[in-house]
């Protein structure tokens, strides 16, 4: 008779568990990590849109200096082969005021509805605005602030928004999500 063992292939009971408390510890790290990649995308998404309408603010503003405007223009046409959709009325310091095809002698903007329609003149493409706050209507929601100020809040984020003063062109973004 030999007397030699078969050699048997496995784990130990210890092994699996060290190998469970290890993968549980690299879970704990990791998730949070993952967790903060929704958050990051928001900001991410609010900063882009910011940049893109304080570019657009800063065009339509050049526009109208190039022109030869030196006070309130109604309906200057800022993007071409856009129709009335790329008109934008602006208010006596030369910026964006509102988009309303009717003649106004001296444009401000004084209401959600001018924040509105100054949002989606300057973003052509522009994710979608409206006065709620609810994600299902809107991304963003539109808030008039006195005087000549707008504040666009991020539906999914309250506390990311795009802040416009029509009396300077100031567009500043609030991309913190711990405000």
């Amino acid at each position: 008779m030999s007397f030699y063992r078969l050699k048997q292939y496995g784990f130990t009971l210890i092994e699996l568990v060290v190998v469970i408390i290890i993968l549980a510890i690299l879970a704990i790290i990791a998730l949070p990590k993952f967790i903060n990649l929704s958050q990051d995308a928001h900001v991410s998404n609010v900063k882009g849109t910011g940049g893109a309408f304080s570019s657009g603010i800063g065009l339509a503003h050049v526009k109208w200096a190039a022109m030869g405007n030196s006070g309130p223009a109604d309906n200057l046409q800022i993007y071409e082969n856009a129709g009335v959709n790329g008109q934008l009325d602006m208010n006596l310091w030369g910026y964006p005021a509102q988009n309303y095809p009717p003649f106004e002698s001296s444009p401000r903007l004084n209401n959600s509805a001018d924040c509105i329609s100054v949002w989606k003149t300057i973003l052509q493409d522009a994710p979608s605005v409206s006065t709620s706050a609810s994600p299902e209507t809107s991304l963003y929601r539109a808030t008039y602030i006195n005087p000549d100020q707008c504040r666009y809040y991020y539906n999914q984020l309250s506390t990311l928004s795009i802040y416009y003063d029509s009396r300077n062109g100031q567009v500043i973004t609030d991309s913190d999500p711990n405000n």
